[in-house]
């Protein structure tokens, strides 16, 4: 094949020389790609439309000034306007004009998905405005489900709170219906048919509301005299991804997940019922991957946006879409960790198997109750216990609940609360005086906690690194003697981490037992006594 030789455009070779001469003499480096510049860093608005007049300069956020004639008098106009506008001006780079185009054709595409995203010229509904109050309401009173039940004669608004249903509004069974189409029909992103309250349906939301994004999962069901529809708050527009210590971990625990997340291969699992904020807590994971790392991310909707990750959305609805078959082909997209949002069956699950033993990280969620049983639910989808036990693969396992925290406004002592007293003597048998004598219980309620008397929610989590000794219990798929060893280890089950919580005056014992148990000696003894 001949060799084919690319000149350069006349007076390329010159300009190049005079950037090189101005970066030289100022010590900096010719801006030529957008490698060059941090790629968080885009156009400033405010200093748009001046600087699309004069062609050959650009002002970054960082307030960063990018020219392709460093030199000309443009420059110093372009600092005055900025002072002018309370804008202390950055450095002055010399920049190539493929380069000055590149991030003006990038702010082309920022101007034009903000019109497609405004709410400036849409003319909404009534029924569109009321979904738009119905959520915002939501939002403000940190509301996770928003539950509409449309009976025969009337519509039943629940909203979730903390993980409590309380009542919101009554409305008509009529508004009720169109408010479901509504939201189906016309809001959702990916209707592929009209709402139908006969069949179940599910759907992912995005909503702009008063200049936030706002993202929500849909599912519907039929019920008798009408039918369900759940809207799941999974973004506000403003949330910031928590860590995991803000979350309720433990130090040692961190310590582990961390030390897991080091790790160039093998499964990390975050199991949990319903609802126990498993999500969160695999996106605080997310974050500590190496940026340098390649990150794919399969989920059903996409969630919580994390900018490191590719993330891939699944449709369950299609074969060639599942969780499964985009786990396969993120495979061959060269990941170095791969987040399985969900395993749901046992293709799944080979796929995270298959994945582990052949170089990658894989961090992904199950429904279980214990720690130990997420073994007993992936040997239920088929996973051989001999290929579990290997120690490319299952390398650290979480399960994770929330609990109830008491408002720190209105919490009262423990032994000042009178639901509380008559159950005081088993409390005192299992936990001891000293830890009752610093809980707190639920107050009445007060403007802080919008009356609610919680304060927010709090995981309590059990967490396993799996050993060598873990293994051999993982092969002969006795978690009863695992969960022996792991105790007379130091191991912190939910009951362990309960009593921390209740010791700290964090959580009511009600809101304890609802997670792991009653507080009771009978359920504590060793043999169950019948008589």
């Amino acid at each position: 094949m001949a060799e084919v030789t690319i000149k350069p455009e006349e007076g390329s070779k010159e300009e190049m020389a005079l950037l090189e001469q101005y970066a030289a003499a100022t010590k900096t480096k010719v801006v030529m790609s957008p490698a060059d510049v941090d790629p968080k860093d885009r156009i400033m608005e405010e200093m748009l439309n001046w600087c699309k007049d004069q062609k050959t300069i650009v002002v970054l956020r960082s307030a960063a000034i990018l020219s392709s004639e460093p030199t000309s008098r443009a420059v110093q106009n372009c600092k005055s306007l900025m002072l002018s506008k309370g804008i202390h001006p950055g450095q002055v780079f010399a920049a190539t004009n493929a380069m000055i185009g590149l991030v003006f054709a990038s702010a082309e595409d920022q101007e034009e998905n903000k019109k497609h995203k405004g709410e400036t010229n849409i003319s909404f509904s009534d029924q569109q405005k009321h979904l738009r109050d119905l959520v915002m309401e939501a939002v403000k009173q940190n509301v996770s489900d928003i539950h509409i039940q449309v009976r025969v004669t009337f519509t039943r608004i629940r909203m979730r709170q903390h993980g409590e249903l309380r009542v919101f509004a009554e409305w008509s069974e009529r508004l009720g219906r169109e408010i479901a189409s509504v939201a189906f029909n016309k809001e959702t992103d990916h209707a592929t048919s009209h709402f139908n309250p006969l069949i179940p349906q599910d759907a992912s939301m995005p909503l702009r509301i008063h200049g936030k994004d706002i993202r929500l999962r849909l599912a519907s069901v039929p019920a008798h005299g009408g039918f369900d529809m759940v809207m799941r708050i999974l973004a506000t527009g403003e949330e910031h991804t928590k860590t995991l210590d803000q979350l309720g971990y433990t130090d040692k625990q961190i310590a582990l997940i961390k030390m897991a997340m080091r790790l160039p291969f093998g499964a990390i699992i975050v199991a949990g019922p319903t609802g126990s904020g498993k999500t969160t807590t695999l996106a605080s994971c997310m974050e500590m991957v190496e940026p340098t790392a390649k990150l794919y991310s399969i989920e059903d909707p996409v969630e919580k946006i994390v900018e490191q990750a590719t993330q891939v959305p699944v449709n369950t609805e299609k074969a060639d879409r599942s969780f499964a078959s985009m786990g396969r082909a993120s495979l061959r997209m060269d990941p170095d960790v791969i987040i399985l949002g969900e395993m749901r069956d046992e293709d799944t699950a080979n796929v995270m198997v298959r994945a582990s033993i052949t170089g990658h990280l894989v961090l992904t969620t199950l429904h279980t109750n214990r720690a130990t049983a997420i073994v007993t639910r992936l040997v239920d989808m088929g996973i051989s216990p001999v290929l579990l036990s290997d120690s490319s693969v299952l390398r650290c396992l979480l399960c994770q609940r929330l609990i109830a925290k008491v408002c720190e406004g209105c919490c009262i002592p423990l032994r000042d609360s009178e639901p509380h007293k008559k159950y005081m003597s088993d409390w005192e048998t299992v936990l001891g005086k000293e830890v009752l004598d610093r809980a707190k219980a639920r107050g009445k309620g007060c403007v802080k906690c919008h009356h609610t008397s919680v304060g927010g929610r709090v995981v309590v989590a059990e967490v396993i690194w799996v050993d060598e000794e873990g293994r051999q219990f993982i092969q002969k798929c006795d978690t009863l003697g695992w969960e022996k060893h792991l105790k007379a280890n130091g191991w912190q089950d939910f009951r362990d981490r309960a009593v921390d919580l209740i010791q700290s005056g964090i959580c009511d014992p009600f809101d304890a037992e609802k997670v792991v148990g009653p507080i009771n000696p009978a359920t504590q003894s060793r043999v169950f006594k019948y008589t």
